[in-house]
Formats: structure tokens, sequence, C-alpha cells
């Protein structure tokens, strides 16, 4: 299981695991070539001056055939700075079964990181939560009704002819049309 943790060095976790398990640390995620030409050397446990004129294709080959049945923890900070190509390389590491993922992030990141950020488990959460206000109160509904009721009663004001019955039960089915309109284009936007 990957673990991500918001507004955590991850350097300090990295030196405790690092006596007990295979793990390498990257302050930063990008470029990704260096930093497969990194896991390729820790894994490899030899540095290949070669290894730098490969592609990208061509070290993940090597890193899949280096790796073999070992297990390894990769642990970065600033997942924020993954980009879209970064992201792809990643996914395709933790497709591996032997390869877990420990990271940080500081500030949102972009929306085509979010899928590989589901992969992982947030484990400060309610910090999280806490310093980026995603406990507020949702009072879409509350105006919804409010300005239904406003519609109401100028619907009562307006509608002059006709019955005190007929213009009630009007008025209402319009209150309610209003508020559904409302949800319905509020659902959309």
């Amino acid at each position: 299981m990957n673990i991500i943790f918001y507004d955590k060095d991850i350097y300090p976790l990295f030196k405790k695991l690092k006596e007990e398990y295979r793990c390498i640390y990257f302050n930063e995620p990008v470029p990704v070539k260096m930093r497969l030409v990194e896991l390729i050397e820790k894994v490899s446990r030899n540095k290949r001056l070669s290894l730098r004129r490969l592609t990208i294709s061509e070290l993940r080959e090597i890193f899949v055939r280096e790796l073999a049945y070992e297990r390894i923890i990769i642990m970065f900070n600033h997942f924020e700075r993954l980009t879209k190509r970064s992201v792809e390389f990643y996914q395709f590491i933790n497709s591996l079964q032997n390869v877990t993922f420990i990271c940080n992030f500081k500030k949102n990141f972009k929306p085509e990181v979010y899928p590989f950020f589901k992969t992982f488990y947030l484990v400060n959460q309610d910090e999280y939560h806490q310093k980026n206000g995603k406990d507020e109160i949702n009072v879409t509904y509350t105006i919804y009704l409010i300005l239904s009721c406003l519609c109401f009663v100028i619907y009562l004001k307006t509608a002059t002819s006709l019955s005190v019955a007929f213009l009630l039960i009007g008025a209402a089915w319009f209150a309610l049309i209003i508020f559904r309109t409302f949800i319905y284009v509020g659902g959309r936007i």
C-alpha cells in the first residue's frame, strides 16, 4: 500500500527505514530520467555511466529486469510537482508488485495527478482537512429554499385573479418548480 503525508518531510522517515528496508529517497520526483537512473543504480548496486545515454523506455526495461523479486520503497517529497508524463512513469512503477511509495505534498496538485493520488493512503487526513477548510458547511439547499420562498411571495403579490385557494396552490407549485430548477442548474454548474 502506498502512503502519502500532508506537509511532512519524508527524509527523517527515510533515515529510519533505510536500515531495515531497501529504500531510495528523492527530494524531487522529477526529472523522470534522472530518477530512473538513480533507481537502477540503487537496485543493481553498481554505477554504469552508460545509463544516462539510454531512453526512458530502455531504462524502464532495465529497472524491471534488475528489480526482479526484490522489494523497494521509493520515497519522495513534493508530490504536487508531478507532471502528466512523470505520473505515467510512476504509475508504471506502481504497477509492479514489489514497489511501494511513501510521499508527501504541501500544496494542491494538478488534476492529471489525482488518479495516481487515489492509490495512496493519506496518513494525516485530519490535519489536511483542518488546514484546507474541507469541513465547510454546504448552504446550497438553504439558499435554494430561501429563493423558492421569495418566488412564492412574489407570485402571491403578482397574481390578482382567481380565488385564494387556486392562488395558494399555484404559488406552492411555482415555488416547488423553482426549487427543483435551482437544484438541477446548481448540480450542472
